[in-house]
Parts: C-alpha cells; structure tokens; sequence
C-alpha cells in the first residue's frame, strides 16, 4: 500500500495551497481504496480489477473460459466470496492455458458451481 509521507515528500517543493489541495486528494485516494461489490462484467470501485462471473462444467476438470474484454491479458485473478449471495462459494480453480487478449482458461474439479471472480490486467 502506498504511504501519504511518500506523497507528502514529494509535494514538499510546491507551494502551500497546492500542496494542501493535493495532499488533502492524495490521502483521500489513499484512504479509501476500495475494490466495491463484485458485480459481474464490471470494474472494482478503485483500481484496474474488473469481477466476472461463471460456471464450472457439468463434467469436473473440464476446461472453461471466461471472456473478459480488457485491452490486454489479465495477470492475475482472485476468487471472490460475495457475502450477500446465499449460494456463493469458493472452489479450486485450476489454469489450463495462459490467458489471452480474449480469454481466461480454468478448470476446476467442483462441477456446476456458479463462482466470481477479479481479475487484474
């Protein structure tokens, strides 16, 4: 996570009410870094994370996609429990291919499971 003395350092050269009017947006940002709901086919509230959702097959370790429409392929992806979702859950996910400008690869041994997911890219 980031630290408002680095900021602060850095804003030190400027002028007073410049420095206060960006330190002041600074630690606001800073402070309230959120990722928000995981709503599906959107992005987090801050950052470059986007939530998805989808099925595991019928038949356990079969492959899936997820389609993700981003600019680039993604790096990295985090199951995410939502908390308001009865049937939510968590189950082993496993990658079967790098993900491309297209697609996320997975399979997973827990079959017809509805799951969530962020991704970053």
């Amino acid at each position: 996570m980031a630290r408002s003395s680095y900021v602060t350092a850095l804003l030190a050269g400027l002028p007073v009410e410049e420095k206060k009017a960006l330190k002041t947006a600074f630690e606001y940002v800073l402070d309230n870094l959120r990722f928000g709901r995981p709503e599906p086919n959107e992005r987090a509230e801050n950052g470059q994370h986007y939530y998805f959702e989808a099925t595991t097959p019928a038949v356990a370790n079969a492959e899936f996609t997820i389609i993700h429409g981003l600019a680039s392929p993604p790096y990295i992806l985090i199951p995410v429990l939502p908390l308001d979702d009865l049937r939510a859950q968590l189950v082993p996910l496993m990658v079967t291919r790098l993900a491309d400008s297209q697609r996320i690869y997975l399979s997973s041994p827990t079959a017809s499971a509805r799951i969530r997911v962020m991704v970053e890219a």
